[in-house]
């Protein structure tokens, strides 16, 4: 049906607000849904109802999913022109992020038929400009056709849960609610446990009629309506001496004498002082309150609501009788038509159940609203849990002529609340088992909370208390170290995972524990860091026995080492011997070869000469033949005597004696005074270190290398020798050496000339016994020199080589020990 005008306009979109009259103008002939004239009577029927009531509702149409929606639910949406973005398009191009599981599950029921009773999101809401965080439930009704098929879907959105602030300090109760609750449209009130009013915000003085200034004056008991001061007084003495949260339906009155209804919710809050507030929160509920008696009044209105959301809603009149019911009614009492209306509850119920909510049934008769939870009758047939309100129709006289029941399924929420007093039970059993204290610190107001093992463990006298008092019982050395690690853990951006090892000062004992903590930072969508929490334990004990097995194996890494070290010094005590006796055998074959060849030499000539002395005819004079043998004999005895000096020096003589270099080399410089003259010869040395030597070995070691020198001269060149020293490690000297050494420091001297030299190759066979590399009459000498110093180096543990090049003089590098420490001297 609809009215002729300057324009169209029909009953079901008449006078329904903003988003009626754009309804009504829009061209729909493109859209999905047809033009107006052909719309189904159960769209228009729904329509009808969704714009007008003032919950936040929209419909889903049809298989192309059109959205509708009424002017309570403008803003949720987003857009600067929200009509022209969102009415009559599809779902999925209106609702934002936020609604996607509302998307989600419209589409299944639609699509997939699929049905879910109702979706729990959180929103954004768009209010005097300010963008506002809210908590829904969004119920879902199918709405079928004749032939029961989906034609569409409605929904309602209610506000489910605000958050409350649980403290509010006395010394920042301004401020607090300035930037908490100012801006909100609920009016409220702080007052002490006297009445009298110490904070309001802008919306309590509106809602009045009164100044602040006025409202600070009064006390609560002023503003309340006579009527319903004593029950209120009662129960703000309840809530004051038992902590008991409560809410109540009552008027106030205003400042021009006119009366509001207010749901009013009343806390007691207290400081960190101990000091207790009364919080009242005042939502003016008149307008509500009005419309309220006006539909109770209408059955026809009850009608309109009892599909509109997924609950079960009935009512009562005042002999407990049911008067109507909706469909959820229906089905979760497997009821048909009007088969209920006209019985009592307890007939309906039985006895048993009846006897479980009668005393609920007399709270709301008594003109009070009753909430409460409980496991659905017996009569239902299903293990369901039901969150049940009853609330009063009153008459313009005040008297309860009925009760308007609401009952919702919260079976899901009540399992998960089970599971996770479950998961609480298992996890304080596992804290129990594990001996762990548990922590939490409020950081905006540095209060923390803690466990009475947490209190034991640090010596507290109290579960809550500053955080710098517990901080402060903290090892000054690791104090540093672990508040940087747990305001870290605080930064946005950060994991928020705090995790230190630490010592205290108990608080009572004064003893010193080990503690091991863990915790978890909880941040804000802004990333602001709100909570953090986590476990204690005391690892004292731990951490003594890590400390024995530590200092035992530490003992018993030390006897090991000192095994391994005598195990080393034989190890090279037997490689020196291993050493030794290669070069003895070495020397032993170069004995031989003396023996066999150097030896035979001189004897054979002398055994020729004698035999020529013996003939009967002398071809040669007598006189010179004697003389070859002298000179054969006296080859062969510096040839035995040589042999006798390296033999002695084959077993080295035990005892050493502090020898100062510098004075050796200046004797034997002085020894040869007169060839040095013939021969302008020249020597620098300086700074040669003393040495634990025998002496007699040292002076006859550098005796040779200096005959040497200056033997092996070139022609018309002054002999010229430098000594120095510098000091190895054992390690860069075993690295020169190629063989195991002392575990003790070397000296490096570097004994140089400009002689002849040789050529390389020869570097070893210089050091042979009576190896030469001159013939006897341009060099004269046995060859056993060299041999000579390198024994009396071995001798001392020392070990030596020389580099040369044919006509650039020669470079001896000999290495001796410094056995000066206690360890390395001999007696």
């Amino acid at each position: 049906m609809k009215v002729e005008g300057s324009v169209n306009e029909y009953l079901f979109l008449k006078n329904k607000g903003e988003t009626g009259s754009l309804i009504a103008a829009m061209d729909w002939n493109a859209s999905p849904l047809g033009p107006l004239e052909s719309w189904s009577e159960s769209l228009r029927t729904s329509l009808g109802i969704m714009l007008a009531s003032r919950v936040p509702m929209f419909i889903v149409w049809g298989q192309e999913k059109t959205l509708l929606y009424n002017d309570s639910f403008l803003p949720f949406l987003k857009g600067s022109d929200i009509h022209t973005v969102s009415l009559g398009k599809p779902l999925s191009a209106v609702l934002h992020s936020e609604w996607k599981s509302v998307s989600e599950a419209v589409n299944d029921i639609i699509d997939k038929d699929v049905f879910k009773s109702e979706s729990n999101i959180v929103s954004s809401l768009s209010h005097n400009g300010v963008l506002q965080k809210v908590y829904l439930t969004v119920g879902y009704s199918v709405i079928y056709n004749q032939n029961d098929g989906i034609d569409g879907i409605f929904a309602t959105c209610i506000e489910s849960s605000a958050l409350i602030p649980d403290v509010i300090a006395s010394t920042s109760v301004r401020s607090q609610l300035n930037t908490v609750l100012m801006q909100s449209n609920a009016g409220i009130a702080q007052a002490d446990i006297t009445g009298r009013v110490i904070e309001v915000n802008d919306r309590y003085c509106q809602m009045l009629g009164y100044s602040r200034t006025e409202i600070l004056k009064m006390n609560l008991g002023e503003l309340t309506h006579p009527e319903d001061l004593e029950l209120n007084m009662k129960m703000l003495q309840e809530c004051i001496e038992k902590g008991k949260d409560f809410l109540i339906t009552k008027r106030y009155v205003c400042g021009d004498g006119s009366i509001i209804w207010v749901n009013n919710s009343v806390s007691i809050v207290m400081d960190p002082a101990g000091e207790k507030y009364i919080t009242a929160i005042a939502i003016d509920i008149t307008a509500e309150k009005e419309k309220e008696e006006k539909l109770l009044a209408s059955e026809a209105h009850l009608q309109l609501l009892r599909d509109t959301v997924p609950a079960m809603i009935f009512y009562l009149d005042q002999q407990q009788r049911y008067v109507s019911y909706n469909t959820v009614f229906k089905e979760w009492f497997a009821v048909e038509g009007d088969q209920a209306v006209g019985k009592t509850v307890k007939e309906f119920l039985g006895e048993a159940a009846y006897s479980k909510t009668l005393p609920h049934l007399q709270i709301a008769y008594g003109g009070e609203q009753e909430k409460y939870e409980m496991f659905a009758p017996s009569r239902m047939g299903v293990k369901r849990w039901l969150s049940i309100v009853y609330t009063p129709h009153k008459n313009q006289n005040g008297k309860v002529i009925g009760l308007i029941v609401h009952a919702t399924d919260i079976t899901q929420s009540k399992l998960t609340e089970f599971a996770l007093r479950e998961s609480e039970a298992k996890l304080r059993s596992a804290v129990e088992v594990a001996q762990l204290g548990t922590w939490s610190l409020d950081i905006e107001t540095g209060m923390s909370t803690f466990s009475e093992r947490h209190a034991a463990m640090f010596g507290l006298e109290a579960t809550i208390m500053p955080s710098e008092s517990i901080r402060a019982l903290i090892k000054p050395s690791d104090y540093k170290r672990v508040t940087e690690a747990f305001w870290e853990a605080q930064k946005p951006g950060s994991n928020g995972a705090y995790e230190s090892e630490y010592s205290i000062i108990h608080g009572i004992t004064k003893q010193e524990r080990v503690i091991h903590a863990v915790g978890q930072t909880y941040f804000d969508e802004n990333g602001k860091a709100l909570v953090i929490s986590g476990t204690t334990q005391d690892i004292t004990i731990h951490k003594e026995l890590q400390l024995e097995l530590e200092n035992e194996v530490a003992v018993r890494t030390k006897e090991l080492d000192a095994v391994l070290k005598e195990l080393q010094v034989a190890n090279q005590e037997l490689e020196q011997s291993n050493n030794a006796l290669k070069y003895s055998n070495e020397e032993l074959a170069q004995f031989a070869y003396v023996a066999s060849h150097d030896l035979q030499e001189p004897l054979r000539k002398i055994q020729i000469f004698a035999a020529m002395l013996q003939e009967e005819t002398l071809r040669r004079d007598p006189k010179t033949i004697i003389e070859k043998i002298s000179l054969s004999a006296a080859r062969m005895s510096q040839l035995i005597s040589d042999l006798l000096a390296f033999s002695r020096l084959i077993q080295p003589e035990k005892s050493l004696l502090k020898v100062d270099l510098n004075e050796v080399l200046q004797n034997i410089w002085t020894d040869f005074e007169l060839a040095v003259s013939e021969s302008g010869a020249e020597i620098i040395f300086e700074n040669l270190p003393v040495l634990q030597a025998v002496g007699l070995q040292m002076n006859q070691l550098f005796y040779n290398l200096v005959s040497n020198s200056l033997k092996f001269v070139r022609p018309d060149t002054a002999p010229k020798i430098k000594i120095s020293t510098a000091v190895l490690s054992p390690e860069s000297a075993a690295k020169l050496s190629g063989a195991p050494l002392l575990n003790t420091n070397y000296f490096h001297i570097l004994f140089q000339d400009n002689g002849i030299g040789f050529e390389k190759g020869y570097e070893n066979q210089i050091f042979e016994i009576f190896k030469r590399l001159h013939v006897q009459t341009i060099f004269p000498g046995s060859g056993i020199g060299l041999a000579l110093c390198r024994r009396i180096v071995m001798n001392h543990q020392g070990f030596m080589f020389a580099e040369s090049q044919a006509g650039q003089g020669s470079t001896f590098h000999i290495f001796l020990p410094d056995l000066s420490t206690t360890e390395f001297q001999q007696d």
